[in-house]
């Protein structure tokens, strides 16, 4: 008789494995909830959103307004010709020049009232025209404002330094104030800075022969003679600073000198009476003193014969007699 299978045995309970499968069933239960609550969350969040949030309106579209036109181009600035600065004062400087030439040849001519005119006016149209101020400076010298003189002088060599026309004439100007070391200090600055300019050499030699006599004044008038043999200026003048240099023979040479340039040459006349005068020779003085006497005007003689260099022979009968023959019957001071 065959048996019935017996079934197998139920298998023993295991607790590791139970523990196993609760902590994973709790696991997942875990995370079901939280998914749970993240999806209602973010649902939640969704619907507040849709409330605060509300569609704009779409604004009416604005009436398009034409552009103004654009104004014309502006015309193109005009264009400035370039001026040279040689060129910016032209006009002053042409009439200042006119003004200028009439001034010098008034001067030329001595009428000095309309040559300061006309000087004044190129001053006027451009006031640093060196050359109108020489020519006023000279006008002043002329009329015997010194001090005018020196002031517009000293303007014109401010514009044009160390011009040898304004430091000579300005050196006259001073020697005749009788600032006598400033005028030998500009004449001799003017011969250094223009040794060919010959007005200073003359004009150093005049001043020297204001000065105690010297072998300088006979050097620079020796000097002024070779530059001008023809004039008699210069000879009369180095025959002056011979004769007081105590050499009255190389003078009175000089002098002959001139005499036959010009026979009646005042100064040569005069002079050659002086040296002799001062010799104590009347009847040698006299004689060309009547000659000079005979050139000057009537009431001149007498600034002639009050000359220092004829008191040695003042008081001799020569003398007397000269003096009877030029005023005999108008009474005044005798020389």
């Amino acid at each position: 008789m065959t048996s019935a299978a017996t079934p197998p045995p139920p298998p023993a309970h295991d607790p590791a494995r139970a523990a196993a499968n609760r902590r994973i069933l709790a696991f997942v239960v875990l995370f079901l909830l939280l998914l749970g609550g993240s999806v209602w969350l973010v649902l939640h969040q969704e619907k507040v959103r849709g409330r605060l949030i509300q569609p704009e309106q779409p604004a009416a579209p604005e009436t398009e307004v034409p552009a103004p036109p654009k104004p014309p181009p502006a015309p193109p600035p005009p264009v400035t010709k370039p001026v040279s600065p040689a060129l910016a004062q032209s006009e002053q400087m042409e009439a200042a020049l006119t003004a200028y030439r009439e001034a010098g040849e008034f001067l030329v001519a001595k009428q000095f009232g309309p040559a300061e005119d006309r000087a004044l006016a190129a001053l006027k149209a451009y006031p640093k025209l060196a050359g109108a101020q020489r020519i006023l400076g000279l006008i002043y010298i002329q009329q015997g404002n010194f001090d005018r003189a020196i002031s517009v002088l000293e303007a014109a060599l401010r514009n044009e330094p160390f011009n040898p026309e304004a430091l000579t004439n300005l050196a006259f100007a001073y020697l005749q104030t009788r600032n006598t070391d400033l005028a030998l200090e500009l004449i001799e600055t003017c011969r250094r800075l223009h040794p060919d300019y010959q007005p200073a050499l003359l004009q150093e030699g005049i001043m020297l022969l204001s000065l105690p006599p010297s072998e300088r004044a006979v050097t620079v008038l020796r000097e002024a003679v070779a530059a001008f043999p023809n004039m008699p200026g210069p000879r009369n003048n180095l025959a002056i600073a011979l004769a007081r240099m105590g050499d009255r023979e190389a003078a009175r040479e000089q002098l002959q000198v001139v005499l036959e340039m010009e026979a009646d040459n005042v100064s040569a006349l005069f002079n050659m009476g002086a040296f002799y005068a001062q010799e104590t020779n009347a009847p040698a003085a006299v004689p060309w003193l009547r000659r000079a006497m005979q050139h000057v005007a009537p009431g001149s003689f007498r600034d002639f014969l009050n000359d220092p260099d004829l008191a040695n022979i003042r008081g001799t009968p020569e003398f007397l007699q000269l003096l009877q023959e030029l005023d005999p019957a108008v009474p005044g001071p005798r020389p």
